[in-house]
């Protein structure tokens, strides 16, 4: 009987062991593309998208429109107009033509145009549709989290040390495949458009308060614009590109000495803001403070982004010229 009873023990134990054997192994790459896929709304053939948007300035909240035109990857328009500020870009045949009432990218339009969850302005962090681990990162682990009585699978991303390790997460919801987004960014409904999934509602948030919101008031899909639509406008600057390239990204930081760096940073709440044009040799150019409050410790930022080394933005493999905004992050 004793002998029966180990037998029966034993063939338990094996068959649990084969049982999570067999049990296939999660694939983070897989996962993170099939989200991609779903909310890849330029997959579709063309398509119009109208919103309210609304940015914080000094203060207060500024209203203003957005409108987004798609006729496929060598046709499309996007229009932003807020009291003080309009813009105009447009995509043709792997060129991008740029008009605006400033010389260079604002703040908080970087952060719209991250919010929106595509674009030329976007991260790894911010994209719905470019997710994947960059050349210098690999995916260590998958992890399930229920948040706000939704789960989810995250999938961790870490970064080659370059200065300091980096990390980041991926997350999906686990019923709808759908991404997550981490903080600063939110969105909400989850609409269908044609096969994909879009959000109705998006917006970047610091300490819980909304700097930037948008809100689609109108998504068409199955309509075509004439070629028309696309001539760039008068007075546009132009550059090769397209819409969501790959990201640049930092491949040399510079050692910067502590006996360098001022002694007393800016105070909290006032952050240098560094503006750059990363070119196709991932050379930072016109490299300037468009925000900050003290000039030694401006200087010193401005030394630190100008010394440092990018693996230029892509698009099809091709480096193109994207622009950035460094908040004075990187120092230690």
């Amino acid at each position: 009987m004793r002998t029966r009873t180990l037998w029966f023990i034993l063939s338990l134990v094996m068959s649990s062991r084969i049982g999570a054997t067999d049990k296939p192994k999660r694939d983070g790459k897989a996962l993170i593309e099939e989200a991609e896929d779903r909310a890849n709304i330029f997959a579709l053939p063309s398509f119009e998208i109208q919103a309210r948007v609304r940015i914080e300035n000094q203060g207060m909240m500024l209203e203003g429109s957005y409108e987004f035109l798609w006729n496929g990857a060598e046709q499309w328009r996007e229009e932003l107009f807020i009291p003080g500020y309009s813009e105009i870009e447009v995509g043709a045949k792997g060129m991008v033509y740029l008009k605006r009432t400033t010389d260079v990218l604002q703040l908080r339009i970087q952060q719209l145009h991250r919010a929106l969850g595509y674009g030329i302005a976007g991260t790894q962090n911010s994209s719905f549709v470019r997710m994947d681990p960059l050349p210098i990162e690999k995916i260590t682990n998958i992890r399930d989290h229920t948040v706000k009585g939704v789960k989810l699978s995250c999938v961790e991303i870490e970064g080659q040390k370059i200065s300091y390790p980096s990390y980041r997460k991926v997350c999906v919801n686990s019923s709808s495949g759908i991404p997550v987004r981490q903080e600063p960014y939110r969105e909400e409904t989850w609409m269908p458009v044609g096969t994909k999934m879009f959000p109705r509602g998006l917006s970047y948030v610091e300490k819980g308060k909304p700097l930037v919101d948008i809100q689609i008031t109108e998504f068409k899909t199955s309509i075509t614009f004439p070629p028309s639509t696309f001539e760039p406008p008068d007075g546009s600057t132009s550059r090769s590109g397209c819409m969501n390239p790959t990201p640049a990204y930092y491949q040399k930081i510079p050692n910067i000495p502590k006996y360098a760096l001022p002694l007393v940073p800016p105070p909290l709440g006032a952050p240098v803001l560094i503006y750059a044009l990363i070119g196709t040799d991932g050379v930072p150019q016109g490299v300037r403070v468009i925000s900050g409050d003290g000039p030694s410790w401006n200087n010193a930022l401005l030394a630190f982004v100008k010394n440092t080394q990018f693996a230029p933005a892509t698009c099809k493999g091709h480096a193109v010229e994207v622009e950035i905004i460094e908040v004075e992050a990187f120092l230690d």
